[in-house]
């Protein structure tokens, strides 16, 4: 995920520790990690209301790093933008969030996108466009960039479904309790 590689872009999602805050736009953290340049953009997915989450809130988070510096999302998320990734038993602070540790880290690289090794080669460029256009495209796993100039390989995956019985959880939790205590 946090490859560094400028031939590969990597996408993670997450579940955050409190209210990132309202916006569903890009976010951009641009600040030094180890002394060296760290840059992260993301935008947070989806609210849910918790209990045992800062502010009451637990935020879905898309994030892509564009550096690649060791546990840049994570110490992105907890340290500069104070919501840490629930589960992250290193970088959580401590204190509440606690709370959320015993599940796992909610952090998962599920989409990623890099230059195809052998049609971007000289030779492999000339196989590539002479493919029959049905053979070209890989059912949508093969894409050319925006500029038209480098063939790329796409692959996503599913969230895996703990993340989303997680944030249920937590909503059916906060209201069931939260509606007790009024």
């Amino acid at each position: 995920m946090d490859d560094g590689d400028k031939n590969t872009t990597s996408t993670a999602t997450n579940g955050t520790y409190g209210n990132t805050n309202s916006s569903t736009t890009w976010q951009l953290i641009d600040s030094p990690l180890d002394e060296k340049n760290a840059i992260t953009v993301w935008k947070p997915l989806k609210y849910v209301k918790s209990l045992k989450a800062k502010d009451g809130i637990l935020t879905l988070v898309e994030m892509k790093p564009k550096t690649g510096r060791f546990h840049q999302l994570r110490r992105h998320m907890s340290w500069i933008n104070d919501c840490p990734i629930a589960g992250d038993t290193i970088y959580d602070g401590g204190g509440d969030a606690m709370n959320l540790r015993g599940r796992g880290l909610f952090l998962c690289s599920n989409k990623v996108r890099l230059q195809h090794p052998h049609y971007n080669s000289l030779e492999g460029r000339k196989e590539w466009d002479n493919l029959p256009s049905n053979e070209k495209w890989a059912n949508g796993t093969l894409t050319l960039s925006e500029d038209g100039t480098t063939v790329e390989v796409h692959a996503s995956i599913d969230l895996p479904n703990k993340f989303h019985s997680f944030l249920r959880k937590e909503e059916a939790r906060e209201k069931w309790l939260g509606d007790e205590s009024n």
